[in-house]
């Protein structure tokens, strides 16, 4: 069977973002101030977005007091800062190139803030992705 489109996810799976976020979790830790969390915390945190990231990051997760303070630092820290230590894995950007020249379609569709999947996207993989959503309103 040929497949005709492939689509990716990218936290972990195109992109090697944990440390920016570990460091934008830190940063907003401190903000509200909270213990910082390891790099082994925010992996066993992340996969269900960035709200349920920085929930998990609370020590009273969404009730919280200032969660939304923080859960609003951390959009606007990481947006500014996700490009730091975040590269693609090994062979990526090789095998991303490979299947657009053998007319395969590809898209990146993840629960990263959609600002964040776009820039990243073009960042480190331009023109190879037509399509590269995140998650907004809607």
């Amino acid at each position: 069977m040929k497949y005709q489109t492939v689509i990716f996810d990218m936290d972990g799976t195109i992109l090697e973002t944990l440390e920016d976020m570990r460091d934008s979790v830190n940063v907003t830790m401190d903000h509200v101030g909270y213990p910082h969390r390891s790099l082994e915390e925010v992996r066993s945190f992340v996969g269900n977005g960035a709200a349920k990231l920085i929930e998990r990051c609370m020590p009273q997760g969404a009730q919280d007091p200032r969660f939304q303070e923080a859960f609003r630092f951390y959009k606007q820290y990481y947006d500014t800062h996700a490009q730091i230590k975040t590269g693609p894995y090994a062979g990526i950007p090789e095998l991303l190139r490979t299947l657009k020249n053998k007319g395969v379609q590809i898209a990146v569709v993840s629960n990263k803030p959609d600002e964040a999947v776009k820039l990243l996207s073009e960042h480190y993989f331009p023109g190879l992705f037509p399509v590269a959503i995140g998650q907004r309103p809607g």
